[in-house]
C-alpha cells in the first residue's frame, strides 16, 4: 500500500470511529478543581466506572493544556454526574471562554476547597492515581475519595453532539 493510500485509509478509519461514537450515547459529567489561579472545569462524556475496591473511575482529556492541564495538576477534583437540569452547565463547561462557576449555575465549595455543583445527581471527589498517554489524549484513572449524593433526577446524556434526556416510553 502506498503512503498516500495508507493516510487516506487512516483518515477514513478515524472518521468512521468518530461516527460510531457519535451514535453511542454517553452520560455527561462536569469535572471541577481549585487551582492557585482559581476554579477550573470541563465537560466530559468519557467517565466510566473502573473498580469498586478501591473505588475508581476513568475519563479522558484531549490534551494536558488549558482547563484539562489545570485540572490534572490539582491534588483532587470533583466529577459531577449531571441531570437533565444541567444542560446549560454542560454546554458552558464544554465551550472555551463560556461563563463558568456563576451563581445561576449553583456552585458551592466543599470544605476541602473544590467547587461543588450542589444539585448534581452524584459528585465524586477524586485524586489521580494513573495517567496513560494514548495518541493525542490522556486516559486518567482516579481513586474516588468521597461520594456526595444529590437530589434524584433524570441523567443527562450526550448523543450525536447534543445533550438529551432518556425517554422511558
Amino acid at each position: 500500500m502506498h503512503e498516500t493510500e495508507s493516510l487516506a485509509s487512516q483518515a477514513a478509519t478515524a472518521q468512521s470511529f468518530k461516527n460510531a461514537f457519535r451514535e453511542h450515547p454517553a452520560g455527561v459529567a462536569v469535572i471541577t478543581a481549585i487551582t492557585p489561579e482559581g476554579p477550573v472545569g470541563l465537560t466530559a462524556s468519557s467517565v466510566a466506572s473502573v473498580a469498586v475496591d478501591p473505588p475508581a473511575l476513568s475519563f479522558s482529556v484531549t490534551r494536558a493544556t488549558g482547563s484539562a492541564g489545570a485540572l490534572l495538576s490539582a491534588d483532587t477534583y470533583v466529577v459531577h454526574l449531571l441531570g437533565t437540569q444541567h444542560v446549560n452547565v454542560a454546554e458552558a463547561f464544554a465551550r472555551s471562554g463560556a461563563p463558568r462557576f456563576t451563581p445561576e449555575q449553583g456552585f458551592t465549595t466543599l470544605p476541602t476547597g473544590e467547587p461543588l455543583l450542589a444539585d448534581a445527581r452524584q459528585a465524586l471527589r477524586c485524586r489521580t492515581i494513573q495517567v496513560v498517554p494514548v495518541g493525542s489524549s490522556l486516559l486518567v484513572v482516579a481513586e474516588v475519595l468521597d461520594v456526595i449524593t444529590g437530589p434524584a433526577s433524570e441523567p443527562l446524556v450526550y448523543h450525536d453532539r447534543r445533550f438529551l434526556r432518556l425517554s422511558h416510553d
